[in-house]
């Protein structure tokens, strides 16, 4: 778990999208908009589901707000808030 980062979470994300979401000729990088690659609302409900069960982590409802869900660099970093916290206690 320590080599962990918002990188390393990020390209995770990438990947899953890739596989799960969009056509494999859709170029997905950390800092596409999710909105531009016709990630929907139940979308971004199995990407929580994936990153909390990937990472061993609830996100908090307060953080399932619309500035976390605009790229996988933007969840990545939301959810690298919350491993840190969980590492730290």
């Amino acid at each position: 778990m320590k080599d962990i980062s918002v990188d390393t979470i990020s390209q995770e994300l990438c990947s899953y999208i890739k596989s799960m979401f969009v056509d494999k000729r859709v170029i997905v990088d950390p800092e596409t908009n999710f909105n531009q690659i016709g990630i929907d609302s139940l979308s971004l409900i199995e990407l929580v589901l994936f990153v909390e069960r990937k990472f061993n982590i609830a996100l908090p409802e307060e953080d399932l707000l619309p500035e976390n869900f605009k790229s996988a660099e933007t969840l990545a970093m939301c959810t690298f808030r919350h491993l840190t916290k969980w590492l730290i206690q």
